[in-house]
């Protein structure tokens, strides 16, 4: 009669090793490849910094281009994208800038050449952007007057609106 031998554990012993060889090569493939993903992202602006930054380059825009012709729909524009003591400003200001417009017989348009999200506002409310922006006469076109501005904006409702801008360039 044959010996009854106990089965041998090695096949098991090999089985466990190996699979815990194979967990720890996933885990040494997998973790460095997540980490590089995420540093991907590094630098890239979200959906809500990009629709910010992109209504302080529109407004600021919006409040530089005036013309005689359309002076009231330019001046209702300007107004809409703006809130808080900024609106107040540009709302006291609107005579004394037809006057200027119409007495110098010139319009102004603006071209915005750069913008960048510099971060959350002091408040927390929405962020500060770099705008700078090629201003324009109508009496000297080829002639750009550079400004470097810091604008401000603020979610309002489902949009951002100026609530602040600020000249940080030299002025002459």
């Amino acid at each position: 009669m044959p010996d009854a031998r106990p089965a041998s554990r090695a096949p098991w012993i090999i089985a466990a090793v190996a699979g815990v060889v194979f967990v720890v090569a996933l885990v040494v493939y997998f973790v460095p490849l997540a980490h590089a993903k995420d540093d991907t992202t590094t630098g890239q602006l979200t959906t809500d910094e990009m629709r910010a930054t992109a209504a302080a380059a529109t407004e600021t825009a919006n409040f530089s281009s005036l013309s005689r012709a359309h002076f009231a729909r330019d001046y209702r524009r300007s107004l809409a994208g703006a809130t808080g003591a900024l609106r107040k400003d540009i709302a006291s200001k609107r005579a004394a800038t037809l006057k200027v417009l119409t007495a110098g017989k010139f319009d102004l348009s603006a071209q915005v050449t750069h913008s960048a999200l510099v971060g959350p506002s002091a408040k927390g409310d929405g962020y500060v952007v770099l705008v700078t922006l090629a201003g324009y006469k109508s009496t000297a076109p080829n002639t750009p007057v550079q400004s470097d501005l810091q604008v401000t904006v603020v979610r309002h409702g489902s949009s951002y609106l100026a609530s602040d801008v600020t000249n940080i360039g030299v002025s002459g």
